[in-house]
């Protein structure tokens, strides 16, 4: 049996293994201090000081659970007690040491991947402008990361002018190229893609004049994200490829698992599901041969997203799980809170609302306590949807408007016109189509304003199903054409297969079945074409009306069963009940009595089950039809 001494050796022995610090005599080593010799420091009080640095550089000692912040603890006091004696450069050189996590970054970095933001930049003000040039800017520069990732972008744009201001003045070229870099990441965040442009283009032109291979991968990369944004999906393709063809003629294996993985993403929103899933994983396969974690979590995130389009909810879950335990491996609190919002959102595509708010929730948890303010507002927004589909509008609306608030003080103007789009969508539903329109109004002009064309297509749609539920056809027609137009030469497939669809549905109430059965074929091509699931059922069940009106009863009957068949597969109980619905009525026209009243009585309970009343006494009002043809006296609603 062990005794006690023996148990202690083996427990310090084991949580050596787990320091994510270099030793403390490494580190003293590498600022030049030598104990022996700190007797002989006057006067006394900053003989003290580093002793004391000595000290927790030597003996402080962490236990097995404890936040990341108090691993790294050692190192943040010694930090202080060498700032009180203005020992700036070995202060600086603290804030610079390689740690040993799996990420390898430094102690400044790591607080940030961490998402200790404040903490982290409470250091950095200890050392502004008390070192030379060239660490300052980096200072000045971690500043400015800091601030973005509090969501103060007018601070961020301060911090990171002066980085480049530093830059200038003393003549570093490839730092100067690494502001212009970071200045157009601001503007990216802030929506304003004409000035993002200006600066990356800028970047591109200092990387190229250097000779920086790489930074010129970068900048390319970076000018792809812009294109993306603005939905010029060919363009961002391109530059992509151009970074990749880069990264890969240097050995840059992180520069090329970021073009896989953004090219990836531009498939994604392509809706060509295969050829995003061959980048990810060939993204995947760099990580791992490089032990990257952090982008390995990365990887997984964006095959799920992959997976969840193609209905395949549970495995999506899976790689989001993956996800999840990777980021908080690596303690990378923005990826933690990314995963379980996107696992949130598999969840409600499977119609499970509790888990999904119960991970939206935690998402939200994480964002407000690390200042994530987009964060906070992207998981404000995956709650109102959640409260938009159960029909509880009043709590969306509250959510949306939140999340509208968010993105009005950070001057996310991406963000806004999203919430503005959410809420004209709740609207419309509420019946309050004027409201609706203006909102969908304003999403339209801060599209236009920030040239986001994919934006603009969506917010054209929104405003002519407005028009439909109002009556006024000419006008929905007119501004789903313009949607049409915008998603054709985008090439926004799905933007344009919802485009066709809305057609498809005006010209329908317009009881011009000819050319709402083209469009609806259309968009069903295109769906299958893309393996678009929800949309295919969609069109056939719209299929399925006009072939009803026109009384072809036995292909309507076709087509709702396609339709059944689908919603059941994506597990969709609105369309499920509404093709039940459909289906009962055919069968009642062709007077197959029995098999009407299984449909209907289906039908009526999975609208009472998920709160759709209207539907509802539709449904009741067909079976009540039904009862009065079999002579029945009584009307069973439910059973």
């Amino acid at each position: 049996m062990s005794t006690q001494s023996e148990l202690e050796e083996q427990d310090q022995e084991t949580l050596e293994n787990f320091r994510i610090t270099p030793s403390g005599e490494s580190i003293l080593a590498q600022l030049g201090i030598e104990p022996t010799t700190i007797k002989t420091i006057k006067p006394a009080w900053k003989r003290n000081k580093y002793r004391a640095v000595v000290n927790w550089l030597r003996k402080y000692k962490h236990g097995f659970d404890v936040t990341n912040i108090e691993k790294i603890k050692g190192l943040v006091e010694a930090f202080y007690h060498l700032c009180e004696v203005e020992a700036w450069k070995e202060a600086s050189e603290i804030l610079f040491i390689q740690l040993l996590t799996s990420t390898q970054d430094e102690l400044h970095n790591q607080l940030s991947i961490w998402g200790y933001h404040s903490q982290r930049t409470e250091l950095y003000h200890k050392i502004l402008d008390r070192l030379e040039p060239n660490s300052n800017s980096i200072i000045v520069n971690g500043l400015g990361n800091s601030c973005i990732a509090l969501g103060n972008y007018t601070k961020a744009l301060e911090y990171y002018n002066r980085s480049l201001a530093l830059d200038r003045e003393i003549g570093d070229r490839q730092g100067e190229g690494s502001a212009l870099e970071n200045i157009g990441a601001v503007y990216f965040q802030l929506g304003d893609y004409a000035k993002t442009i200006e600066y990356q283009q800028q970047h591109l032109a200092i990387a190229k004049e250097i000779g920086d291979r790489t930074g010129v991968g970068q900048a390319l990369l970076n000018l792809g994200l812009t294109a993306h944004a603005l939905g010029e999906y060919t363009q961002a393709i391109n530059n992509y490829e151009q970074s990749l063809v880069i990264a890969r003629e240097t050995g840059d294996s992180y520069l090329a698992g970021q073009a896989l993985g953004n090219l990836g993403l531009a498939y994604y929103d392509l809706a060509d599901y295969g050829n995003a899933i061959e980048c990810h994983l060939q993204s995947l396969a760099l990580a791992q041969k490089r032990e990257d974690l952090s982008a390995e979590g990365h990887c997984f995130g964006n095959l799920a997203l992959a997976y969840d389009a193609l209905g395949a909810y549970v495995k999506a879950i899976e790689y989001l799980e993956v996800s999840l335990v990777v980021a908080r491996e690596t303690g990378e609190r923005l990826v933690e809170a990314s995963a379980l919002t996107n696992i949130g959102y598999a969840y409600e595509a499977l119609g499970k609302y509790a888990q999904a708010i119960k991970f939206h929730t935690q998402s939200l948890a994480i964002a407000q306590e690390i200042g994530d303010r987009l964060g906070e507002a992207s998981a404000l927004e995956g709650i109102g949807n959640i409260y938009k589909y159960q029909r509880k509008y009043q709590r969306a609306i509250s959510y949306y408007k939140q999340s509208l608030t968010i993105a009005k003080e950070i001057g996310d103007k991406k963000g806004e016109a999203t919430s503005l789009g959410n809420l004209g969508v709740v609207y419309n539903d509420l019946e309050k189509h004027q409201k609706a329109i203006k909102y969908h109004q304003q999403r339209l002009k801060i599209a236009r304003e920030i040239g986001d064309r994919q934006g603009e297509g969506q917010a054209l749609g929104n405003i002519g199903n407005t028009y439909d539920a109002l009556g006024d056809l000419t006008r929905a027609i007119d501004y789903q054409q313009q949607s049409l137009a915008i998603a054709q030469e985008i090439g926004d497939r799905k933007g344009e297969s919802e485009a066709l669809g809305n057609l498809g549905n005006a010209y329908y109430a317009l009881n011009n079945y000819a050319q709402s059965m083209e469009y609806h074929q259309q968009c069903l091509a295109l769906a299958e074409e893309i393996n678009d699931l929800w949309t295919q059922g969609a069109t056939l069940g719209n299929l399925a009306s006009v072939y009803a009106d026109m009384g072809d009863y036995g292909t309507a009957i076709d087509y709702n069963q396609q339709c059944l068949s689908i919603a059941k597969e994506t597990r969709d109980p609105e369309v499920e009940g509404i093709a039940l619905c459909n289906l009962g009525a055919c069968l009642l026209k062709l007077e197959r009595y029995s098999e009407a009243l299984e449909s209907l009585q289906a039908a009526i309970k999975i609208f009472k089950k998920i709160g759709n009343h209207s539907a509802r006494v539709e449904a009741l009002n067909r079976l009540k039809e039904l009862h009065q043809k079999l002579g029945h006296q009584k009307l069973d609603d439910d059973e």
